[in-house]
């Protein structure tokens, strides 16, 4: 028996080595297909997949009844971006290869309304003030921060300034909030949900008070720039570099930034976080990626000589980031930001916030406020004008918020549409 079971298992050896052997060889990808992979207002972007097995290259693609093109595709994967399109109108694409084709269809983004209405505020003006930041809650709750100056009651100017001012859907309502027993400019205001909003990383509310937290050592020596964040944590840009995150248990890491200009803007959505740096004295620029706590730089040539103080974007549909000019790209990934809004305003620009890829707001120098609407830009500036500037925007559907300085004044420009 030992014998038979040695040879029975001998000729499956042999058996499964056979069949192994002639295994047929792995088939020619032929792949054809084509996809609508994104669209805007006036593009749509499609992805073409060619199998190295297809012995022809040579891909026609047709919109509707017009050739856009015949011509050799070497790659397998490629990105084919149709421009200029009518906004709110849905085009068949058909590609052929060889006797075969693929079809889909893609309906482009409709615009969005410039019809937008300003209502101006001033606040502060006894010394000089400022509002450096604001964000939205709902259309009766906003925040917005930095330094007010009023007069006391014997009419001199009180040396303690307000440092927040709250929207009741009305008016704003000034309040001061001290830490060491003084109420320090606020920079940054950052809303996770009505009940959980920080002020800088030294006050939170919790939906019921104001609480004065502890400053972390991280933190010496540091102005601080912006924050972003979401329920897990957030972080913290600032002079020289200085980029942090506070993780969910209260903890803070410090990030190296790889450099030593001031961190201006600090954005996220999705699993994407952008940073700006910028600095004139001496001269530099820097994008930053932050993934966890590790950052890196991303180098997006040509920027030229410009200053760059604000980000924001849709993951890989559409990037912003501005300054002394307005920049975007389609993908992160490609090797230069177009430029091409300069025409739209001769003010240097500083923060960008938007709703979708067809509802941009850009503010800046000399009370510019400009909004995309999916084909076109348009200037506010004849109503929402002033000698100082917007240093901050915050939107929420039909609702935005511009913060900033008039002379020596705080301003804030409240448009609805």
């Amino acid at each position: 028996m030992k014998t038979t079971s040695a040879i029975l298992l001998i000729l499956l050896s042999l058996f499964a080595l056979t069949c192994k052997r002639n295994n047929p060889l792995t088939p020619p990808d032929t792949t054809f297909a084509l996809t609508a992979d994104d669209v805007s207002c006036t593009e749509v972007y499609l992805g073409l997949k060619l199998g190295s097995g297809n012995t022809s290259r040579s891909v026609t693609l047709k919109r509707d009844s017009i050739t856009l093109f015949t011509k050799t595709i070497n790659a397998t994967d490629t990105v084919l971006a149709d421009t200029g399109l009518t906004p709110n109108h849905t085009f068949t694409y058909v590609a052929m290869l060889a006797g075969e084709t693929q079809q889909c269809r893609a309906t482009t983004m409709d615009t969005t309304s410039h019809n937008w209405t300003w209502q101006m505020f001033t606040l502060g003006g006894a010394a000089s003030s400022a509002l450096f930041d604001v964000a939205i809650i709902n259309g009766t709750l906003a925040y917005a921060v930095g330094q007010m100056y009023l007069n006391d009651s014997t009419g001199q100017v009180d040396q303690q300034p307000y440092n927040l001012a709250i929207w009741n859907g009305h008016s704003w309502k000034l309040q001061k909030l001290f830490a060491d027993g003084f109420p320090p400019a606020i920079k940054s205001v950052f809303v996770n949900n009505e009940n959980d909003v920080w002020f800088d990383p030294w006050f939170h509310w919790d939906g019921q008070s104001f609480q004065e937290i502890p400053s972390d050592s991280i933190f010496f020596g540091i102005g601080i720039g912006k924050m972003w964040g979401n329920s897990n944590g957030f972080y913290v840009v600032g002079t020289a570099g200085f980029i942090a995150h506070r993780n969910s248990s209260g903890n803070w890491t410090k990030i190296e930034s790889g450099t030593t200009l001031d961190m201006l803007d600090i954005y996220g959505s999705g699993s994407e976080i952008l940073a700006v740096a910028s600095d004139n004295n001496p001269y530099g620029e820097a994008i930053i990626s932050i993934s966890g706590n590790t950052a890196t730089q991303i180098f997006s040539f040509p920027l030229g000589q410009d200053e760059l103080y604000g980000v924001w974007f849709v993951p890989n549909r559409h990037y912003y980031v501005v300054g002394d000019g307005i920049y975007e790209k389609h993908l992160l990934s490609e090797s230069t930001w177009k430029n091409g809004t300069l025409d739209i305003t001769q003010y240097a620009t500083t923060k960008v916030k938007g709703n979708g890829l067809n509802d941009v707001m850009v503010v800046g120098a000399y009370g510019e406020v400009l909004h995309w609407n999916g084909v076109s830009w348009r200037s506010y500036r004849d109503i929402t004008g002033l000698n100082g500037s917007y240093t901050s925007v915050a939107v929420d559907g039909n609702f935005v918020i511009a913060v900033g300085q008039n002379d020596t004044q705080a301003v804030v420009a409240i448009g609805r549409r």
